[in-house]
């Protein structure tokens, strides 16, 4: 009996079936045998450098070549040796996230309602146009820096980014709410998140304002914040939000919406009030062969798998941890030069302290320290004993590792028994086969947990149980 460990079963003290969500972990749908897919434990994070205080976004800017941040209040750059520079020059008021945009002249930024523009040499504070109030976003366009507040849309004039275009602004009104986020969409339009619906924007070189809303273009899905969307390409997005009618939840975005949450990503989204929801922000990761959108909530961190639920026609869901926390980076930038004389990598800010971390497809740990992962098998139907079940992994590992693994197993799905270690392949144990021996019967319902604290890289293809 093979049991797949991308998607687990549990039940919960309300006696209702629910998703087991894996723990630390992401999935693959290599193939390996006639398992269709397998699981591996998250990408660790390496120090790179240590940064001015908590960090509050970054961009990596084509026009200077250069990796920008806002860490605590001061706007630096890291070199790809790990060198930080304040260049700003003076304090940066607030400390929720800033918007970047980049432009062929400058790299900007939206920091407490205000406008920042860097041009090559100084950092400037410039005023907003008038009537505007405080900004909440920005996007770079069709050589405009386009802001949005949560009345208007303003731009900059097409050949002085510093100065705004004399009483010119846009509303955007599908529906009578808020305008919450601005972006650039793959075909260059300019597209407006607002909290119920969604509109795109063409330019057609207006006297006021140069873009105008697509007649027809509008959906009727919102977002909850600023920071509740991410391009993920092909003219997608991931969003959080909806529309007025219904609670809000997690949907893809193209021309049409599909939700792409689950039941258990829903009762999680449960826990929390409207209030705090509207602080949480979705970052897009394209690495190896993964697609992955990271949401952070303000105590989860859940990632969605777009690649593996292509693959696979379901929604493949993780959590990521640090210790207790949910997964403390954040802001990931990828630098593409050859970062400490190696590959290019991704450059993540940290949540909890000032330090930047490189993501590191090599170990496991997140600073030197080793994080719990977690997975389990669905609930079967047995009816009888189960004699052995054997974790399909992928053999041998690291020199100087004790890793261990550690079983346990229920007949209700709500309580497990004791834990069973189970040491992991050596160096050059290429057969050893980790194996749970004489589980006992099962009268009904059988299902697995496994997991462990992994310093190196750990994957388990799933469960085979005799």
């Amino acid at each position: 009996m093979k049991l797949p460990l991308i998607k687990g079963t549990r039940v919960d003290q309300e006696a209702e079936w629910r998703d087991a969500i894996p723990v630390n972990m992401t999935g693959f749908a290599q193939s390996v045998g006639d398992w269709t897919g397998y699981l591996r434990t998250a990408d660790g994070l390496k120090l790179f450098a240590n940064a001015e205080g908590i960090d509050r976004g970054g961009i990596w800017s084509e026009r200077f070549q250069e990796h920008f941040r806002v860490s605590g209040d001061a706007f630096i750059t890291v070199s790809q040796f790990g060198e930080v520079a304040d260049v700003g020059g003076s304090a940066i008021p607030g400390s929720n996230l800033v918007q970047f945009a980049t432009s062929f002249n400058s790299t900007a930024f939206v920091a407490n309602g205000d406008y920042y523009r860097w041009d090559g040499s100084t950092l400037t504070n410039l005023s907003r146009p008038a009537g505007a109030e405080p900004l909440i976003d920005m996007v770079w366009i069709d050589g405009y820096y386009v802001f949005a507040d949560p009345e208007n849309l303003w731009a900059t004039e097409i050949a002085d980014e510093t100065a705004f275009i004399p009483n010119g602004r846009a509303g955007s009104d599908f529906t009578p709410d808020s305008i919450v986020a601005v972006d650039r969409t793959t075909d260059n339009k300019l597209i407006v998140f607002n909290r119920y619906s969604t509109e795109r924007f063409y330019n057609n070189a207006g006297p006021q304002f140069p873009f105008a809303r697509i007649p027809n273009a509008a959906i009727p899905i919102g977002i909850v914040g600023t920071n509740a969307k991410a391009s993920i390409g092909d003219g997608a997005w991931v969003v959080f939000g909806g529309s007025k009618e219904y609670s809000p939840s997690f949907y893809l975005l193209t021309n049409s919406y599909q939700n792409i949450a689950t039941k258990e990503i829903d009762s999680i989204i449960d826990t929390y009030s409207d209030f705090e929801l509207a602080n949480i922000a979705i970052e897009f990761r394209d690495t190896r062969d993964q697609s992955l959108a990271i949401c952070r909530l303000p105590r989860h961190t859940l990632v969605y798998d777009i690649s593996l639920s292509k693959v696979l026609q379901d929604n493949i869901w993780y959590e990521w941890r640090s210790g207790e926390d949910p997964w403390r980076a954040r802001n990931g930038v990828y630098d593409p030069r050859n970062v400490d004389n190696q590959a290019s990598s991704w450059i993540y800010g940290d949540s909890l302290d000032g330090r930047l971390g490189k993501l590191d497809t090599t170990i496991s740990t997140q600073y030197e320290q080793p994080v719990e992962w977690v997975c389990r098998t669905p609930i079967v139907k047995v009816g009888g004993t189960v004699r052995e079940a054997e974790l399909v992994t992928a053999p041998g590992h690291h020199a100087g590792s004790d890793d261990q693994y550690f079983v346990s197993t229920t007949k209700d799905g709500v309580l497990f028994g004791p834990e069973v270690a189970i040491a992991r392949g050596g160096p050059g144990e290429y057969q050893k086969r980790i194996i749970a021996r004489r589980l006992g019967d099962y009268p009904q319902w059988f299902g697995m947990r496994v997991r462990g604290f992994s310093s190196n890289v750990t994957s388990i293809t799933g469960v085979d149980a005799q």
